[in-house]
């Protein structure tokens, strides 16, 4: 089954019927912070899971702003901001890089990147990132190790040796959100380690990996189910790991929320004309 709220069946704006608008989601060291802004007023101010209740929206819409105000335009899947609003002066260069930053104006394409292996408990990616953001992008990911590999100067040739080495190893370069769900338990640093153990020995001299482990999630038992992010979510916060939170339901499931995909819906705190849950 799916939720929409009521309002957009009928053709309302989610502007007009919520309390919130999710702007943002970042990292201060292991704390996720999530930002909303408030369509009433226009506040800016973090938005706290704790306790959790809320309705999220089956509507998104651009997180960026123009003219002195929200924008709140249509967005591409996977992105928070539209083409007008997006840094990237070409949006599709966030995952498939067309220049080494002597194409357009921006500036990540042509910053040094870094090639590395992510690991989650006993499960293995690889992927690439600036070089200046190696930690920030494991902690985001929910890694519990993160080893740099290669770095290049650039954007463009750093996907290229990602997919290479996605090929020659046999590595994803991405994971679904139940893998990721799986990995949430207490022994997931110790399976990374031995996981590493096993790796390191093929990766070549003067790979030193890095340890990610002082999220705040803690005696967790049994896996979490990912839940659709549009719908009710409401229950006890257990805690996070990269882009979940995990919390335990009314009647004791075990439940996990995509923060990232909160970022451009927006939220509502009770059941009302604009947040009531049609089921379908």
């Amino acid at each position: 089954m799916m939720f929409r709220d009521a309002a957009e069946i009928m053709g309302e704006t989610p502007e007009d019927c919520h309390r919130s608008h999710v702007t943002g989601l970042n990292w201060k060291g292991f704390e996720p912070i999530l930002t909303e802004r408030i369509i009433s007023t226009g506040e800016e101010r973090r938005l706290r899971l704790e306790p959790l209740d809320i309705f999220v929206s089956e509507a998104r819409r651009c997180v960026g702003a123009r003219d002195g105000g929200p924008c709140h335009s249509q967005i591409e899947p996977r992105m928070s901001l539209c083409r007008s609003c997006d840094p990237f002066p070409v949006q599709e260069c966030r995952f498939h890089p067309r220049c080494r930053g002597t194409m357009c104006d921006g500036t990540v394409c042509g910053e040094p990147h870094v090639v590395y292996l992510a690991i989650f408990a006993d499960q293995v990616k690889v992927g690439m990132t600036r070089l200046s953001r190696l930690r920030e992008r494991g902690i985001e990911q929910g890694a519990d190790i993160i080893v740099p590999l290669q770095e290049h100067p650039n954007r463009q040739e750093a996907r290229r040796a990602e997919q290479a080495l996605s090929k020659d190893r046999g590595l994803p370069q991405a994971m679904s959100l139940s893998v990721l769900a799986s990995c949430l338990d207490d022994d997931a640093a110790e399976k990374a380690a031995m996981r590493w153990e096993e790796l390191s020995g093929s990766m070549g001299p003067g790979v030193e990996p890095i340890l990610l482990d002082s999220y705040p999630l803690n005696g967790l038992v049994g896996v979490p189910k990912v839940m659709p992010t549009a719908g009710k979510h409401r229950g006890e916060l257990m805690g996070c790991k990269g882009r979940l939170a995990v919390y335990r339901d009314e009647i004791g499931m075990l439940k996990a929320l995509d923060m990232k995909d909160l970022v451009s819906r927006f939220l509502g705190t009770a059941p009302s004309r604009c947040a009531q849950s049609t089921l379908f």
